[in-house]
């Protein structure tokens, strides 16, 4: 039970890796506030959960309901929240010529600003205390381009800035911030798009040195390890899962 006693928020948790993180908290003794757009998939979900989950709905896209979000956690939790994980994204692709600003400011908004703000809205509490973890989800996509995917992939190199600026302005209050960068792993949207035909599954199974993509839980073990004590003298780190992609450089 490395997270018992714990209040944590994760962003994005009504499916994939968001729901594998909060699967893998909620497991480890933490309560966990479970986040979408939707408030249907949040009660359904937090419902599956059990009762240390508790439903939020909000659009991370819109400021208001990011702060909407840290003021509903800090109630739902008691007035503290000890983790939050910044989650919830999405991807765009489109060619760069032709990429549409209002898609380009989406992604940004919901993918690099809402981190930003909703750590903002719920550090205070966790610096006054003098701990807390902050887990950002990055990608591969941080450090890796690949093409049609400006928006998003400038969205995770933010991610990862952030990340360090804010590890190392809050570390002496005894806040960590780190950044777990998935590569590809199973979910509903990589199912979705090769069944679509965006993606071949197969492909990057064959393209990823271990030979297949991730999991969910993988995800979500990553997670506790650092939002866990077992973690207590990492911070301002990018933790790639991603099975080798990234190191692989061999055609």
């Amino acid at each position: 039970m490395k997270l018992a006693g714990k209040h944590a928020v994760v962003t994005g948790s009504t499916k994939g890796i968001g729901l594998g993180i909060a699967r893998a908290f909620i497991a480890e003794g933490a309560r966990v506030v479970i986040n979408a757009r939707t408030a249907a998939d949040c009660v359904a979900v937090a419902a599956e959960l059990g009762p240390a989950a508790v439903a939020i709905a909000a659009d991370l896209s819109r400021g208001d309901d990011v702060r909407h979000l840290a003021r509903e956690s800090l109630a739902a939790l008691d007035g503290r929240v000890d983790v939050l994980v910044n989650n919830a994204g999405q991807p765009r692709v489109a060619p760069s010529v032709t990429l549409a600003e209002a898609d380009y400011r989406y992604t940004m908004d919901l993918n690099l600003t809402a981190y930003f703000l909703l750590s903002q809205a719920l550090a205070p509490g966790m610096l006054e205390r003098g701990r807390g973890a902050i887990i950002m989800v990055g990608s591969i996509n941080g450090t890796m381009p690949f093409p049609q995917r400006l928006a998003y992939c400038v969205s995770k190199a933010g991610v990862n800035m952030l990340t360090k600026i804010l590890a190392i302005e809050w570390a002496s209050a005894g806040v960590r911030v780190n950044c777990l960068a998935p590569g590809y792993v199973t979910s509903d949207l990589v199912r979705r798009l090769s069944a679509q035909g965006v993606l071949d599954t197969d492909k990057l199974a064959g393209r990823t040195p271990m030979g297949r993509l991730g999991t969910p839980e993988e995800m979500g073990a990553a997670a506790v390890f650092l939002a866990s004590d077992d973690a207590s003298y990492v911070t301002g780190e990018v933790l790639t899962a991603d099975g080798g992609w990234s190191a692989y450089g061999y055609v």
